[in-house]
């Protein structure tokens, strides 16, 4: 009886560590649910992929759609965290200045923190001053805590002096 017992426990053993899936699946998984708008199963596969290949081939990726992922179901800290960690383990990545930009975008228009949306946009401008994000990022940061309408007003009021200088001339 105990031999059947060990028997039946080996090959449960067994058989759970072949269907252990490979980090390839598991990326092609977390990129499939992501194609067909599975939020959790997204969320699942990238998590599991960091849990076990911490320093695979597709960890970066994986931590990154974590953000994305995160963001777009608008649990926006969890975004910010999951950014923030992509930024401190892969600082010399191309997509480190999205996830730094992202960072400083979510605290100023979705958490309306202004103090970290200041230091995540200064923090980037430092860090890639000729990146296409650039720009952008100033203008952030001129215009943080205030509402779309507000820079809309303030647009129309520059538009509206600048045509009344040049018809002066």
């Amino acid at each position: 009886m105990r031999i059947t017992v060990y028997a039946i426990a080996g090959v449960v053993l067994f058989l759970a560590g072949c269907a252990k899936m490979t980090e390839d699946e598991m990326w092609q998984k977390a990129e499939q649910s992501r194609a067909s708008g599975n939020v959790d199963s997204t969320i699942q596969m990238c998590q599991a992929i960091l849990r076990e290949y911490p320093d695979g081939k597709n960890a970066s990726a994986a931590l990154f759609m974590l953000g994305e992922t995160y963001n777009g179901k608008n649990d926006f800290r969890a975004a910010v965290n999951y950014y923030g960690a992509f930024v401190k383990k892969y600082p010399d990545s191309s997509s480190t200045p999205l996830a730094m930009f992202f960072i400083g975008f979510i605290y100023n228009n979705n958490l309306q923190i202004a103090d970290s949306a200041r230091v995540a946009y200064q923090n980037f401008i430092t860090r890639f001053p000729a990146h296409e994000l650039a720009a952008s990022a100033k203008f952030e940061l001129d215009n943080l805590g205030k509402t779309p309408d507000e820079i809309i007003g303030m647009k129309k009021e520059i538009t509206a002096k600048t045509k009344k200088t040049s018809n002066k001339k």
